[in-house]
């Protein structure tokens, strides 16, 4: 179908209600699409490069809407910077140097000259192990970028989950379905559908995760490696989205038969009630059908995953998200211009080739690695990290993932891909008493008196300032029982979600707004003043740094030792800590705790007679009367206890 053709179909009446129109137009994109991925791969598209033209100024005055409007722009976009690409190559004096000036030697940029955001090594390189270490470095750089994109899709599920009828989720598991499959054959499951579990947080990480990889995997390979093909795949994924927003119910495979299958029970002769009973049970496999208003929630829940997916894509192929990161020189590379002469301590990243030495200094701590096995055993200052990987060359290891490591007073990251170890050193954007601060009040929240009292009144509270209104229904006694039930882990991170989410609404609010809130909140649980006031309270000396009693100076953070060891005897106590690798041991209100790495390397606080769990910024453990507070940035540890409220 040409441009032409498409003018003589003729026009609807009423473009933004007709569903003749939705496809009319969506084919017509679609067509755009394909004109642009061809002539990116080299290719003519079909009617010459004219009829592209004529087909995008027919689509610059149509009434594209939401999906559809959001395909089109980022496909223009492309076909866009193409040009700009073309006319810059054409021009090398534009860029104020001739091609004979221009340098010859090696060097990372943070794009290629077609503006992809690629990092290629330009000036020729000869094979061997320094062509082998540039592939690494690109399978590096994008096993750095993945990482990022994965973190971000872990958030993004969360905030999914929080759905009352997951649509989104649900919208996301169809996608990945049919994009998984070549074909729109997979129907947006049904809110009660059981089989999906998407109500669960790994699968719900797991489905949103790989759809993010499905993103990320058009950026494997360098552009130059196949022209074009990097576009095409994002046409295609962009394609996916909008044709499950204009038709998420596609046609059943079985329909005919289910309908034959109808057919002949109702020439059965059975009773009316058995006939009815045979009939529902035929089109129960099939499922009940789709009401028009779930089609208007999935359309918009489509542009959430459009938003979503943009997020990941880079700026220079048209959506909104960040580049790819450029690789730094690496310490003991192979290839000479490629090595770094000593660490940067000021820099917040350091990649290090394992094979090449077996010590460095970075940041006033001495490192150290050797082989173990298949991986490396690297130790940081005193702490020792194991780390395998199974990349080869480019290709990364698609279950690598970074684990968390202590880099001195701060946090970091690692991620090793083949021989090549990535460090990243991630600023503390909170302060260990800031930290504290929240923590007591998530212990608030994990407070099991009163069924959960004052977190149904959290709730609550969140709800009025969410909806002006409290479903009542959410927040009474009965609605404790999930959270019985919830492990202890899940419900200390639905706490401290809870508690950031209210920081973010009050800061946003006026005072007395806050206090309304809070009040129709107490009002709707029966919660009492006992219990509104201190919660109400340790919200604001979060916000207010002057307000927390860990900033008198007459309670500062302070050593508590005694036997030789270390305790905190009451509310409000503090003991600092600085954890070198070997296991402390502190007396928490007659309890004894003990911080131990365990065999993955990570930091676990461990009472007796109670499951081990994972201290990395911020843990809360719920004992009878109170809850052990524990805080950390890098190897520091604060430890205190807040009491629970009692009337």
């Amino acid at each position: 179908m040409n441009p032409s053709e498409a003018q003589q179909t003729g026009t609807p009446n009423d473009w933004s209600q007709s569903r003749w129109a939705d496809s009319h137009w969506a084919e017509l994109v679609e067509l755009y699409e394909y004109k642009v991925g061809d002539l990116l791969a080299g290719r003519i598209p079909r009617g010459g490069k004219r009829s592209l033209g004529d087909l995008r100024d027919m689509l610059l005055g149509a009434p594209l809407e939401g999906a559809l409007l959001r395909r089109f722009g980022q496909t223009d976009r492309i076909w866009r910077a193409h040009l700009r690409t073309l006319a810059s190559r054409a021009s090398p004096a534009a860029h104020g140097q001739s091609p004979a000036l221009q340098p010859s030697a090696p060097h990372w940029s943070a794009s290629d000259g077609a503006g992809q955001g690629q990092s290629v090594l330009t000036g020729g390189l000869p094979g061997g192990p320094m062509a082998a270490e540039q592939a690494t470095l690109e399978g590096l750089r994008f096993t750095v970028w993945r990482e990022g994109v994965r973190i971000q899709a872990r958030t993004q599920t969360q905030l999914w989950l929080r759905e009352a009828d997951l649509v989104t989720l649900r919208c996301a598991y169809a996608l990945s379905v049919n994009l998984e499959r070549g074909e729109t054959s997979m129907s947006v499951p049904h809110a009660s559908d059981k089989l999906a579990s998407l109500g669960t947080p790994s699968v719900a990480e797991r489905i949103v995760a790989g759809l993010a990889d499905q993103v990320c995997a058009a950026f494997l390979e360098p552009p130059a490696h196949h022209p074009g093909a990097r576009q095409q795949a994002l046409i295609r994924l962009r394609g996916a989205v909008t044709e499950l927003s204009l038709n998420p119910f596609p046609r059943h495979p079985d329909q005919d038969v289910m309908e034959a299958r109808v057919q002949a029970a109702e020439r059965e002769r059975l009773g009316p009630d058995l006939t009815r009973t045979l009939i529902e049970g035929i089109r129960a496999e099939v499922g009940p059908p789709r009401s028009a208003g779930e089609r208007l929630t999935i359309k918009e829940a489509a542009g959430r995953l459009t938003d979503f997916i943009e997020s990941i894509v880079p700026v220079s192929e048209g959506g909104h998200g960040p580049e790819l990161p450029v690789i730094p020189r690496a310490l003991y590379a192979v290839n000479p211009r490629l090595g770094l002469p000593a660490p940067d301590d000021g820099s917040t990243t350091l990649t290090l080739r394992l094979s090449g030495e077996s010590q460095a200094h970075w940041r006033g701590l001495p490192m150290r690695w050797k082989r173990a096995g298949e991986g490396w055993l690297v130790a940081i200052g005193p702490l020792e990290y194991r780390l395998t990987s199974r990349a080869k060359g480019a290709q990364p290891d698609p279950e690598a993932a970074s684990i968390a490591v202590t880099l001195g007073d701060v946090n970091g990251q690692a991620l090793l891909h083949g021989d090549y170890l990535y460090l990243s050193a991630r600023p503390n954007d909170k302060g260990l008493l800031e930290l504290l601060a929240l923590a007591r009040s998530v212990s608030l929240l994990l407070d099991p008196g009163g069924a959960y009292l004052n977190l149904r009144l959290a709730r609550a509270a969140a709800q009025r300032f969410r909806d002006g209104r409290i479903d009542d229904s959410s927040v009474n006694v009965l609605s404790a029982e999930r959270y019985s039930a919830a492990s202890p882990e899940a419900l200390m991170t639905f706490a401290r979600k809870g508690v950031e989410g209210l920081l973010i609404r009050m800061r946003q609010r006026p005072l007395e707004d806050t206090e309304h809130v809070f009040q129709a909140a107490a009002d709707a649980v029966e919660a009492p003043d006992s219990h509104l006031r201190p919660l109400l309270a340790s919200l604001r000396r979060v916000l207010n740094p002057g307000s927390r009693p860990e900033a008198h100076p007459d309670s500062t953070p302070r050593h508590v030792t005694e036997l030789g060891h270390m305790r905190v005897s009451g509310p409000g106590e503090l003991v600092v800590m600085e954890f070198f690798g070997e296991p402390l041991t502190i007396e928490v209100m007659s309890r004894v705790v003990t911080l131990r790495l365990d065999y993955k390397g990570d930091l676990a606080v461990i009472l007796p007679g109670a499951p081990a769990a994972i201290l990395r910024e911020l843990l809360v453990i719920d004992v009878a009367a109170g809850g052990i507070l524990l805080v950390r940035q890098g190897g520091r540890i604060v430890v205190s206890y807040e009491a629970h409220i009692r009337t």
